[in-house]
């Protein structure tokens, strides 16, 4: 007899939203990652276009 693990995930994307508003999301985030949003400006998406080159070169 073979046993399986239940793939417990869901596609379900009502529950994903629901866990994120509850605060679920961000026990698996770091603390050091801002718990604000705030609105993206030219200045930095220009800061991770030139950071995201530097990781690739």
């Amino acid at each position: 007899m073979t046993e399986q693990a239940t793939d417990t995930r869901s596609d379900d994307s009502d529950e994903l939203a629901a866990t994120v508003e509850a605060g679920g999301f961000w026990r698996l985030v770091p603390g050091w990652v801002p718990r604000d949003f705030i609105e993206p400006t030219p200045a930095l998406l220009e800061q991770v276009d030139c950071g995201l080159r530097r990781l690739v070169a």
